[in-house]
């Protein structure tokens, strides 16, 4: 391997070694390494059909426009549910300035009928156009529970005469669901949970133009290794240095830097390579643009996983941002600049300590995306 080749793959591999340790350290000292939360899941929820109390049918489309968040009360309930609906009488003020919506399901189908729920909703002012309150068939209403929400609830086989244990046992958390995937479930008790519910749902609740730019990152990186690896291919494949530097005679009859750009792009790997690796600066810098707009309007997001599995993306994203930052930045603009100057042997040189950084990075720019947006991660015991 040439030694400028080298070097950038050392760089690599030092990098991911330093970074692993530091990832490692990290999680050592801040103790045991967290499981997946409650407040961390990413599940599909699926299709499910309910009435809301208006008597319209209420289904999985219809909420897939937008972020909501769903809690589980029945109207004869005295103890959580007047607390549980407080809290989202409260998110539904919190919130005015957002586009979520609020759902709250009865756990107690067959007697909170959509007549008995719209009088429970006006009690606590709930809107409309922002509040649903959902009912249906038992079995479809505890599926739902049970199986999309991965919570309990079950009819109380023995409640006390005097109203202290409740009719219908159900779980006191709170849903926050983006379209059709159950992001996380909140404990109303934790008033720290509550908030990250809010900061989440408001988060979920930027525009669909800043949602997506993460998939456009992705994209972009995916683009700019497809052009690296085409530029680097295209020259090569050329004679060493022949590519690169005007042969001799040619130099001397072109002493400006724009005539000597001139016979060197006569040569088509040339060309080639100079429109590959063009483009690709072009969409590295394109990218750092949507990568700033995006933060700036969603700030980050932590990965839900836990375990191995969370010091592997930590190690790769540490890795990430050091060589960008550090390494890809000042040696694409030095191989640039060489470049630029006529300096094409200086220009070699850079390049090759450039291209195996470069190209880790933008590898991995993708693979950061899917382990953080597209992976799968397993729900937590309840």
């Amino acid at each position: 391997m040439v030694s400028g080749y080298r070097l950038g793959s050392t760089i690599v591999a030092l990098t991911i070694v330093l970074s692993a340790g530091l990832t490692l350290a990290g999680l050592i000292l801040a103790g045991k390494p967290q499981q997946t939360r409650p407040q961390d899941l990413n599940l599909p929820i699926g299709s499910f059909s309910l009435v809301e109390r208006s008597g319209q049918p209420v289904t999985d489309a219809t909420l897939a426009d937008r972020p909501w968040i769903a809690s589980f009360i029945f109207t004869r309930c005295k103890l959580s549910c007047p607390r549980i609906t407080s809290i989202m009488k409260s998110l539904q003020e919190r919130l005015s300035d957002a586009d979520v919506r609020l759902v709250s399901v009865s756990v107690d189908p067959d007697h909170d009928t959509p007549e008995v729920l719209s009088n429970y909703a006006q009690s606590f002012e709930a809107d409309p156009s922002r509040w649903l309150f959902l009912t249906g068939p038992q079995d479809a209403v505890m599926s739902l529970i049970h199986e999309k929400f991965l919570l309990p609830a079950m009819v109380n086989p023995a409640p006390s005469p005097d109203g202290g244990d409740e009719a219908v046992i159900h779980s006191d958390r709170l849903a926050l669901v983006d379209g059709n995937k159950l992001i996380g479930l909140f404990d109303t008790h934790d008033p720290k949970e509550l908030e990250a519910l809010e900061a989440k749902a408001r988060l979920l609740a930027t525009p669909r133009w800043v949602r997506i730019l993460p998939a456009v990152n992705a994209t972009l990186n995916g683009l700019c290794t497809i052009l690296l690896l085409a530029g680097w291919l295209a020259i090569v494949r050329q004679t060493p240095g022949a590519a690169l530097i005007p042969v001799e005679g040619e130099a001397e009859a072109a002493p400006g830097v724009i005539a000597r750009l001139t016979t060197l792009l006569r040569n088509p790997a040339a060309r080639g390579h100079l429109l590959a690796m063009g483009m690709a600066v072009l969409t590295s810098a394109v990218f750092l643009s949507c990568y700033l707009v995006y933060h700036y309007f969603a700030g980050s997001k932590r990965f839900p996983g836990g375990g191995s599995l969370k010091w592997l993306y930590l190690t790769i994203l540490t890795s990430h941002t050091l060589l960008a930052t550090l390494f890809v930045v000042p040696l694409v603009a030095v191989t640039l600049t060489r470049a630029l100057r006529g300096d094409f042997m200086g220009h070699l040189r850079a390049a090759r300590v450039a291209f195996p950084i470069w190209l880790y990075v933008s590898v991995t720019g993708v693979v950061i995306y899917l382990m953080l947006y597209q992976m799968p991660i397993p729900a937590p015991s309840q």
